[in-house]
Order: structure tokens, then C-alpha cells, then sequence
């Protein structure tokens, strides 16, 4: 990305300087347009009592950060060729707040914020024994793997301000477009795509999580953390399958709601599930940029209610292998770049605002949180999760992420008190599935 000066010749006067959206910063911007999610990334350091990040530093290196990284400091501006324009430092300030309850920080950590005034990301700090973190950042600037190298990047310019008050950080401020995924592929590796993934990127099915209709939306974040003894539990056993976290995160997720939608023999449900585009890039995970390069793949399986655990995984495995032999997750990149290409900013959000039919049910897997990175000036929080957008009704998403060694399995929802309770329930027989079948069914890879 590559803000240009849109006030040049003005003496005395602040410049402010645009950038023209990428692709799927409208893309993004469209899925809360049509009612899919509230596009916010939300990540939480939870401290052991007595110790706590220090304030002042803490808001020193976010405004730092914001400087290094100028799509940060933007408003968005809607129009027929979006664009980010840049902020007055003077607005800044307004991304960092103390929390003195955990009430107003639960409060923070699930209001969205306003991408039409900026900044796009948010700090909070809860100012109580014990301490906690929560940071937000606006989905239509990146995915959660871009994400991920932000909470690294501002917990460095954290520990290096606090021996070096002077320090100032690297600019961060590298290509945000696609087209380096796309031109990765040759002509028929695209044209392949088009044809054979087709059903990757889209609404498949129409069976949809039980939620109660009748009661007023409140969003919030529902989590289940598994312990490091059951984590390294699932660890094991994936080996010993030749599977990975991520089918066992899914053959779980796809076992747990076999039964809470009540499915049959022979009865089909499909879970597209997140894919990083950046495995296709040199370097890819470099932080040169914050990007949206994720894109989607839908997983389908029928439903076998006898079937042990590991048959199920065995048959997860199997579909996602045959999956990643074939590009995965092209077809949607192609799409985009074709469609924005050929018809333009305007028109295309207009055919993507009636044509884009998002999926019911999905889930996305974050990965491992690196601790050694995540640390401020040498404090570590004992406890720390990232998760996407919280949903609206009637969309569902399970998100995985882990953290020395323990996996978090978060739910985010627009809902009321009886969704809270069905999703609290939900988590508890995904962990059930991952844990009771382990201990008693064998696996040879």
C-alpha cells in the first residue's frame, strides 16, 4: 500500500494522504453490509494476579504502532472507488482505554468499532488484579494471520520502548492487494481452479445452528479452553493418525453438530473452512504488510451416527488431503480478481452484494500463538486467545486458537441468553468428541 498526498500545495495545512481499498477491504465491508459479521478481530491477554503491563508504555507503543503501519491511522470513505484517508495524530488517542471493571472491558472487547472515523484498531487495558488485554482490529484491514504478526509487532515496540524510550519502529507498509497470490499461478493452474472449486467459496446447504429467534441480539464471545495435559491428548492422537490439529478440530466440530441438528444416516452438511494464501507466497509470513489473504474451502461430509471418532477422522483427512493437492483456495482469489478486474469498484461490490451467498456454518483455525513473542518487556500473560467476527444471525463459526500448548475453541454470536447457553453447551461436546473417544479408540496411520 502506498498513501499519496491528496492536499500537496497547501502551506501550513495538514496533509492528509489516501489510499485507494483493496479488494477485500470492500469484501469484508460487504459481509456486514449483508448481515454475515461485524468484520472485527478480537485477541485477549488475561494476566496472573499481580502482574500487569505497564499504561503509559502500553499507549506509547500502540500509537507507535499506528504511525509504523499507516492503513491504521485511517477513516474509511465509502464511494464509487473506496478509499482510506489518513488521520490528524490528534486522533489517535481515542484507540487506547482503561477498563477499571471486567464488566467495561467484556464491554470493549465485543463493540465494534466505526471504520468511517478510525483508527482501525483499539487497545484496552483492565486496570484490576488480575490485569487483561484486549485489542480489536478491523477486519476489512486483515485476516487473522496478519493479525497474529501485529500482537508480535506491538509487544515488541512495547519491550523496546521500555529500555529505549526513543525507539521508533519500522515502517510497515507493503502491498495489500491479492495479485501477488494470483500471479503465482499459471494460466491453467487458474482456469483449473475455476472449474474444479467451484462450491469452495459460496453458500452450501441450507442447514443452519438453532438459535432463538425471538430474543433481542447482544453480541458476545463464548469460549472453551482445553488444558495443556488434554490438549497434548489430541496432539497424540493426531499423530498417531497422520492427521492434524485441524481434522481433529473438524472431525469434532462436524460430529458435535450431526447431533445438535439432529441429522440422519446419509444426511450431508458442508463447513468451509479458512485457508492462508499466504503458503503460496515467498516469504509469506514476513511481516511486510496488514492484509486480507485468506480465503475459503468447503469440507462436506455425511452424517454416520454409529461411527467411532477416528472413522470420522479418517474420512476428514481424506477430503481435505484430496483438497490441498489441488490448489486450495484459488477459486475464490480468481474470482475476485476477475470480477473487480473486468467491472470496477462500484459495480462489482454491487454483483458481489446480491450474488454472495455466505455460509451457514464454517470454521477457522488460527493457529498456534507463539509465547516467546508475545511478551511485554518480559511479561507474559498466562492465558491469551484470538478469534474473527463476531456473527449474526443465523450464521455460526467455530474458531480454534492455541497458546502454550492449550487449545481455546471460541464462538462469537449476535444472540440472547438461551444462544449463549446452546453455544456454552456446544463448546462442551466439541471438547467431549476431541477427548472420550482418544482415550478409548485406536488409531494406525
Amino acid at each position: 500500500m502506498r498513501f499519496r498526498d491528496i492536499r500537496a500545495g497547501r502551506e501550513h495545512e495538514p496533509v492528509a494522504m489516501r489510499s485507494k481499498a483493496e479488494i477485500f477491504d470492500q469484501v469484508q465491508r460487504l459481509f456486514d453490509v449483508n448481515g454475515f459479521n461485524d468484520h472485527q478481530l478480537h485477541c485477549v491477554f488475561r494476566f496472573d494476579p499481580g502482574s500487569a503491563p505497564d499504561a503509559a508504555n502500553l499507549r506509547k507503543a500502540l500509537i507507535a504502532t499506528i504511525e509504523a503501519i499507516p492503513i491504521l491511522g485511517t477513516r474509511y470513505v465509502d464511494g464509487a472507488e473506496p478509499y482510506w484517508e489518513s488521520l490528524d495524530r490528534s486522533d489517535l488517542a481515542s484507540a487506547f482505554v482503561i477498563a477499571e471493571t471486567a464488566t467495561q472491558f467484556e464491554t470493549f472487547l465485543v463493540q465494534r468499532s466505526d471504520e468511517e472515523r478510525g483508527p482501525q484498531v483499539r487497545v484496552c487495558l483492565l486496570d484490576a488484579s488480575p490485569a487483561a488485554i484486549a485489542i480489536t482490529l478491523n477486519h476489512m484491514i486483515c485476516d487473522a494471520a496478519a493479525f497474529k504478526l501485529y500482537t508480535y509487532f506491538l509487544c515488541k515496540v512495547y519491550s523496546q520502548l521500555a529500555v529505549n524510550p526513543a525507539y521508533t519502529p519500522r515502517s510497515v507498509d507493503g502491498d495489500r492487494g491479492l495479485r501477488g497470490v494470483v500471479r503465482r499461478f499459471a494460466f491453467d493452474a487458474k482456469v483449473k481452479s475455476l472449474f474444479q472449486q467451484g462450491r469452495d467459496n459460496n453458500q452450501t446447504g441450507d442447514r443452519r445452528f438453532p438459535m432463538d429467534e425471538g430474543q433481542a441480539d447482544a453480541p458476545f464471545i463464548a469460549t472453551r479452553r482445553l488444558t495443556r495435559e488434554r490438549t497434548s491428548a489430541v496432539k497424540a492422537y493426531a499423530r498417531l493418525c497422520g492427521a492434524t490439529l485441524n481434522d481433529m478440530a473438524l472431525a469434532a466440530f462436524y460430529r458435535s453438530l450431526f447431533r445438535e441438528l439432529n441429522m440422519r444416516l446419509g444426511d450431508r452438511l458442508a463447513i468451509p473452512i479458512m485457508v492462508d494464501m499466504r503458503r503460496y507466497l515467498k516469504n509469506g509470513d514476513a511481516f511486510t504488510s496488514l492484509t486480507n489473504l485468506t480465503s475459503m474451502v468447503a469440507s462436506e461430509l455425511d452424517c454416520r451416527p454409529d461411527e467411532a471418532f477416528v472413522d470420522t477422522l479418517r474420512r476428514v483427512k481424506a477430503g481435505m488431503d484430496a483438497k490441498k493437492d489441488r490448489d486450495i483456495g484459488l477459486n475464490a482469489f480468481i474470482k475476485l480478481d476477475l470480477l473487480f478486474g473486468v467491472f470496477g469498484d462500484r459495480i462489482a461490490t454491487r454483483i458481489l452484494r446480491t450474488r454472495l451467498k455466505d455460509p451457514l456454518i464454517c470454521m477457522t483455525n488460527i493457529g498456534v500463538l507463539d509465547e516467546a513473542r508475545l511478551s511485554f518487556g518480559g511479561l507474559q500473560a498466562g492465558d491469551v486467545f484470538m478469534c474473527g467476527s463476531i456473527k449474526y444471525r443465523p450464521y455460526f463459526q467455530l474458531a480454534v486458537s492455541t497458546y502454550r500448548d492449550e487449545m481455546t475453541f471460541s464462538i462469537n454470536l449476535y444472540g440472547g441468553a438461551g444462544d449463549r447457553q446452546r453455544v456454552d453447551a456446544f463448546l462442551q461436546n466439541v471438547e467431549t468428541q476431541l477427548l472420550a473417544e482418544n482415550r478409548s479408540a485406536a488409531c494406525t496411520s
